[in-house]
C-alpha cells in the first residue's frame, strides 16, 4: 500500500467514502482487479483492527457512539423540529457507529428492481453476495438464552401479541414472526466494512487508502471523467483519473454530484455551479424507514440490569408484522427494542420500543446549502406525505401493536412507566430509524428520474458510478447495511465482468 501521507496525482479509479458501499468496493476492486485503486474517506482511518489504535467506543457493540457523526439535521428545513440524521465521518463509516443488526431484507424487494428495469439484481442474483456479507462482517445469531432480561421480555410480549417465534430473520425468505436478530459482533466488537473488506487488502501494491480526505467536486469534460478536485490538511489538490466511484451514502454521494454540475440545473444555477449533465433525479427519491416511538422510564430492575450487565447491546431483537396496506412480501413493519448501554446518552430515554414502516412511499430530498464542500446538506425527510396517506396508515397500525406489546403484564414490569409524547400530530411525531436510500435511483435511461444505470455508471457520464445505498429505486424492508454492501459488490461485479456467484466464490475468506 502506497504512503497515506504521498497524494497520487494519477491513478486508475477512486472511491469517494470509505463507508460500507466504499470499503466494500474498493476492497474487492483491488483484491481482484489489477488497476491501482484509491479509497478516500472524510473522517480518520486508524488502520487495520490489529493495529489496535480504533477508538473503544467505535468498536463497543453496546452502543452507538456520537463521537464520528457529521452533524446532519432538519435543522435547515424544520428550524422548529429538529431530527437528526446521523452519519459517521470514519472508515468504516455508518457501519462504524450503528447498531449491528444485520438483515437483508425480503426476496420481493430485489425482485421489484428487477420490474424497474434493472436487470441483474433480482434475489437470484444478490442472494450470493448477501451470503458473502454474513461472512465478511462475521454475523451471527443471538441465542434466545443470550437475550437480555429486557429482550427476553419483549420477545415474549411480542408472541403474546400474536407474532410467532422465529429464528430465521435474516432470510430472504422469513415471514412474520419476533426473535433475536442477526448482528455483525464478533465477542462485544461492532465488525465494521473497513475491517470486514479493507483491513485484507492494506498490503497490496496496487491498493491506497487515504483518511481525513474532502471531496470538492469530480471534473467532467465533454461526458467523460477527468479527475476530482479534494482537501486535504489545509490544502487543495488535483488527481487525475479515469474511474471514480461514489460512496458517499444518501446524503454525501448526490452532494457531490450537485458540487460536480451534475444535477437539476434550477438547483445548480441557485449555486451557480456550471451545468456538466442536466439529471432532474439527483438528491430526489430519499427514502427511509419512518418510525412511531414508545419511551419509557425502565424498571429499577432494568435499570440495575443495564449497570452491571458488561455485554447489555442496545437492539438485537426485533419483530416483523404485516398491515393492511402490504401490497408485496411478507411484512412491512418492523418492532424493535432499544434498551441497554444507551441510557447514558443525554436526552434518550432509558427504554423505548419503535415500529417502523419498512415499505415507506414517502420521498424526501437532498440539497446543498451552498457550493462549498465544507457544508452539510439540508435534507428534507418529508416522512408521511405520500399523497396515499400509506405510511401514516402503516404507523398507526405499528403504534397499536407496539402497544399491546407494552401491556403485555411480564414486559410492562420492565417499561416501568410510560414517558408522555403527543401524537395528536401524529405526522409530526414521526422519528428517524436512520436508513436513507435512494438519492441517486437506479434505473434505465427512459426513467427521467434515474441516476445511474444497472451497471452504477452515472447517466450520461462516461467512467463515473455510484456504490452505495443512494441508488436504491426502492429501500429493502430491514437495516440496509449489508443490503448496502452487496450493492457495492454487485457493481463491482459488473465492473469485472463476473457473476455475482463467482466474485462472491473469490471473496470468500
Amino acid at each position: 500500500m502506497a504512503s497515506v501521507q504521498t497524494i497520487p496525482s494519477d491513478i486508475h479509479t477512486v472511491v469517494i467514502g470509505g463507508g460500507t458501499g466504499g470499503a466494500t468496493c474498493a476492497g474487492l476492486l483491488a483484491a481482484h482487479g489489477s488497476e491501482s485503486v484509491l479509497l478516500l474517506e472524510a473522517g480518520p482511518d486508524y488502520g487495520a483492527f490489529q493495529a489496535g489504535r480504533w477508538p473503544k467506543d467505535l468498536l463497543d457493540a453496546r452502543a452507538i457512539p456520537l463521537s464520528h457523526d457529521w452533524g446532519l439535521n432538519s435543522g435547515a428545513v424544520y428550524p422548529d423540529r429538529i431530527i437528526d440524521f446521523p452519519r459517521a465521518r470514519v472508515m468504516g463509516g455508518c457501519s462504524a457507529h450503528n447498531g449491528c443488526t444485520a438483515s437483508v431484507g425480503a426476496r420481493a424487494d430485489y425482485d421489484q428492481w428487477v420490474e424497474d428495469g434493472n436487470d441483474g439484481w433480482g434475489a437470484i442474483a444478490m442472494a450470493p453476495l448477501l451470503d458473502l456479507m454474513r461472512k465478511r462482517f462475521r454475523v451471527q445469531t443471538l441465542t434466545v438464552g443470550e437475550l437480555t432480561m429486557a429482550q427476553a421480555a419483549f420477545m415474549r410480549a411480542g408472541q403474546a401479541a400474536g407474532l410467532p417465534f422465529a429464528d430465521d430473520l435474516d432470510q430472504l425468505e422469513a415471514g412474520i414472526g419476533i426473535g433475536p436478530m442477526t448482528a455483525n459482533i464478533v465477542d462485544g466488537t461492532r465488525w465494521n466494512s473497513a475491517f470486514a473488506f479493507v483491513d485484507p487488502v492494506r498490503q497490496k501494491p496496487n491498493f491506497t487508502v487515504m483518511g481525513d480526505v474532502l471531496v470538492d467536486r469530480v471534473v467532467v469534460e465533454q461526458g467523460v471523467v477527468r479527475g476530482l478536485h479534494i482537501h486535504r490538511q489545509g490544502e487543495s489538490h488535483y488527481i487525475q483519473c479515469q474511474r471514480v466511484i461514489l460512496a458517499g451514502g444518501a446524503y454525501g454521494s448526490p452532494a457531490v454530484l450537485l458540487r460536480s454540475g451534475i444535477g437539476p440545473e434550477a438547483e445548480l444555477m441557485k449555486h451557480q455551479i456550471a451545468v456538466a449533465v442536466a439529471l432532474r433525479g439527483v438528491g430526489e427519491n430519499l427514502l427511509d424507514h419512518p418510525c412511531i416511538q414508545l419511551d419509557f422510564e425502565g424498571s429499577p430492575a432494568f435499570l440495575e440490569s443495564v449497570r452491571t450487565n458488561s455485554r447489555h447491546v442496545d437492539e438485537q431483537t426485533v419483530g416483523r408484522a404485516k398491515s393492511d396496506r402490504c401490497d408485496s412480501g411478507p411484512y412491512d413493519i418492523h418492532a424493535f427494542l432499544v434498551a441497554g448501554a444507551n441510557s447514558g446518552h443525554p436526552g434518550l430515554p432509558p427504554i423505548s420500543i419503535y415500529g417502523g414502516a419498512m415499505r415507506a412511499k414517502s420521498q424526501g430530498r437532498v440539497t446543498l446549502k451552498d457550493a462549498s464542500p465544507h457544508s452539510v446538506v439540508a435534507v428534507d425527510p418529508r416522512y408521511g406525505t405520500d399523497p396515499e396517506g400509506h405510511d401514516l396508515a402503516v404507523l398507526r397500525q405499528a403504534k397499536a401493536l407496539l402497544t399491546e406489546i407494552s401491556e403485555e403484564a411480564e414486559f410492562a414490569k420492565v417499561l416501568g412507566k410510560p414517558v408522555p409524547r403527543d401524537f395528536s400530530d401524529f405526522a409530526g411525531s414521526i422519528v428517524n430509524y436512520c436508513h436513507p436510500a435512494g438519492t441517486c435511483k437506479m434505473g434505465p435511461p427512459t426513467d427521467p428520474d434515474a441516476v445511474v444505470g444497472a451497471d452504477g455508471q452515472v447517466h450520461g457520464v462516461s467512467g463515473l458510478y455510484v456504490a452505495d445505498a443512494s441508488v436504491m429505486p426502492s429501500i429493502t424492508r430491514g437495516n440496509i447495511n449489508l443490503p448496502t454492501a452487496a450493492i457495492a459488490a454487485r457493481i463491482v461485479a459488473k465492473m469485472l465482468t463476473i457473476t455475482p456467484s463467482d466474485l462472491a466464490t473469490r471473496s470468500a475468506i
